[in-house]
């Protein structure tokens, strides 16, 4: 995810109220529309210097956000950040504009909203991702003590037996005997694995995503549940007196586990990031088509 355009559009608003009064005060008409819409900017420039100090707050977390700079204080530094964007639509959406002014209004207020909206998946992002990556980095390990575990287990090796029936038959036997005991302490193994991805299932579970990372958090959840699912049917077919099925049921066993790196997964979560891209970006729209209308009530108030 390209976070730095996060913070492009995180102090918008303000950036633009500033703007507002620059333009409009360079203007030297005395028009009642010129004074009306003097007044308004105005007004939307006391909503921003009344709110300077929670603004700069709010920014800061935002560039923080971007920049890396992930602590522990950040989450409930961009949950405040979110309240102070959504006093600043409130206020902006309240404040009466005339009627020459409406549309710069109805643009305002929409920069705005959109930059709660941006807020809301900003704050649900800083507080999911980190437990999400402790989880998939979780069933991370759990995969590598499960290789560890079944690299442990050495199967007896299929040879000729020779000698007489009894010899034969007593080889056989402790061949079978071995063959079933290395088998059974793999079922364990994959049982203890299993145990640990159930319990993961069950904490990724309680997560809520934001959009962005709604295909991966989908992925991960169908991904495990695959596994867990493949594991216990290898399991069971580990631990029977003849096991033809083993080789099948272990392919599967492996293809679910590497469900989450399909292609079809990759491009569901490079779609997320983009559009997530999108929507900050089209916040710099947004502040362009201010700008268009500051010019053109700049012309037509005189």
């Amino acid at each position: 995810m390209d976070r730095k355009t996060v913070a492009l559009g995180v102090a918008a608003v303000a950036a633009v109220a500033a703007a507002v009064i620059v333009t409009v005060a360079n203007g030297h008409g005395s028009s009642p529309e010129h004074k009306a819409t003097a007044s308004y900017i105005k007004n939307v420039d006391t909503i921003q210097q009344q709110m300077r100090v929670e603004l700069t707050k709010a920014t800061n977390a935002y560039r923080n956000f971007a920049g890396g700079k992930v602590t522990a204080k950040l989450a409930p530094q961009l949950a405040e950040a979110e309240l102070t964007l959504r006093t600043l639509e409130r206020r902006l959406r309240e404040l009466p504009a005339p009627a020459v002014a409406a549309k710069l209004h109805r643009l305002l207020v929409r920069l705005a909203a959109a930059e709660v909206s941006l807020a809301d998946e900003v704050g649900k992002l800083a507080v999911f991702s980190p437990t999400f990556s402790t989880l998939l980095h979780s069933a991370s390990a759990a995969g590598a003590d499960l290789s560890k575990a079944l690299g442990a287990v050495t199967p007896p090796s299929a040879h000729t037996i020779r000698g007489t029936k009894k010899q034969v038959a007593a080889a056989q036997a402790k061949f079978k005997t071995e063959a079933a005991q290395a088998a059974a302490a793999q079922a364990d193994a994959i049982d203890v694995y299993d145990a640990r991805i159930a319990t993961l299932s069950r904490e990724l579970g309680r997560l809520k995503p934001p959009q962005v990372m709604q295909p991966a958090f989908s992925t991960q959840r169908r991904t495990l549940a695959a596994t867990q699912k493949a594991g216990a049917a290898l399991a069971r077919e580990l631990r029977k007196s003849t096991r033809p099925n083993v080789a099948v049921l272990g392919r599967r066993f492996s293809l679910a586990a590497r469900a989450a790196t399909s292609v079809s997964a990759q491009k569901a979560e490079i779609s997320a990031v983009k559009a997530y891209n999108t929507r900050v970006r089209g916040i710099g729209g947004m502040q362009a088509a201010i700008q268009g209308e500051l010019a053109r009530l700049q012309q037509a108030t005189g």
